[in-house]
């Protein structure tokens, strides 16, 4: 993975500069990270100079909020799809590949907050679904929770890659999701569709045993029982690499079927890859520590805000 350390995700939004900003640490710009001097290449509106309108302080934060239920839907063994009633202005800026929020059970406190991507969200409405799949403590204390939920955000950095799917129109991609990672490849789809991208579909249902991303979108799907860790879940990805001229590839999963996957690939250099975000993000304003990753110098990356790039 090559790291551009510089492309902080929340850069020119309504949440920009950031408590990163006060501490002297801003992700993208070089004033703000104790130079006397701007180089950076950000293009937009100067986030030096918000900072000093703003008597140098940052932006208000993301706040929580205590969102009512509409409906719990189980599936497969062991997941939820909640569909959650939000205020439209949150909606609307959740339609973004990669997005996700923060919830937890409103009775506990703020260290069961988990990050969970947006499945789907109708601004119209005011409606999003998450697709939460129940394992450890944190998941656990949202089970049976029927009638709120407290939520925090947006936040955007779910996928590594947003620029390369932006920059994808009328090509032909791959899509390869995983279990409840099928839910943040739902908004991808429906992005690269929108950009009039042919869009096809490789899904191995792992323990969800369900394919989620048929329901929200019509892409065309070339097998939903695969088994991406069987020789021949590999070899019927092999298969349609070769047919298929592909220009990006997007894999939702673990970290360890990225790789998996992406060893099968024997020429990465041609196509746009696009990977779920799956570090361990806790805090999501880059101050904990708890997503860091680091270059190849040694610097310490916040992933949780920073974009990341496959080479």
């Amino acid at each position: 993975m090559a790291i551009e350390g510089d492309r902080c995700i929340d850069a020119g939004s309504e949440y920009c500069p950031c408590y990163l900003a006060e501490m002297n640490n801003c992700i993208t710009c070089t004033r703000l990270k104790g130079k006397e001097y701007c180089d950076c290449t950000w293009r937009g509106v100067c986030i030096y100079q918000e900072y000093y309108f703003l008597n140098n302080k940052k932006r208000d934060i993301r706040q929580y909020q205590e969102v009512s239920i509409i409906e719990r839907e189980f599936i497969g063994k062991n997941a939820i799809i909640f569909t959650l009633k939000v205020p439209q202005s949150l909606a609307r800026q959740l339609k973004q590949p990669g997005s996700y929020i923060f919830i937890r059970n409103s009775r506990l406190e703020q260290f069961f907050d988990m990050p969970i991507s947006i499945m789907y969200a109708d601004h119209t409405e005011g409606v999003i679904k998450i697709a939460v799949e129940i394992h450890g403590v944190k998941t656990q204390s949202i089970k049976n929770v029927e009638d709120t939920l407290l939520i925090k955000g947006p936040y955007w950095n779910g996928i590594f890659g947003i620029e390369e799917m932006k920059k994808t129109k009328n090509a032909s991609c791959l899509v390869l999701a995983r279990g409840i990672a099928q839910a943040p490849a739902v908004l991808a789809v429906k992005y690269l569709m929108k950009n009039k991208n042919d869009v096809k579909l490789l899904i191995d249902r792992s323990t969800t045993q369900y394919n989620l991303i048929q329901d929200y979108c019509n892409a065309e799907i070339l097998n939903d029982n695969c088994d991406f860790y069987s020789k021949e879940g590999k070899e019927l990805l092999r298969h349609y690499l070769n047919i298929g001229n592909y220009e990006l590839i997007f894999i939702g999963g673990s970290d360890y079927l990225h790789q998996n996957l992406l060893e099968l690939i024997s020429d990465k250099d041609k196509y746009r890859i696009v990977l779920t975000n799956n570090k361990e993000i806790c805090c999501g304003e880059g101050v904990c520590g708890a997503c860091t990753v680091y270059d190849a110098d040694g610097i310490p990356i916040r992933s949780c805000k920073t974009q990341i790039k496959h080479q």
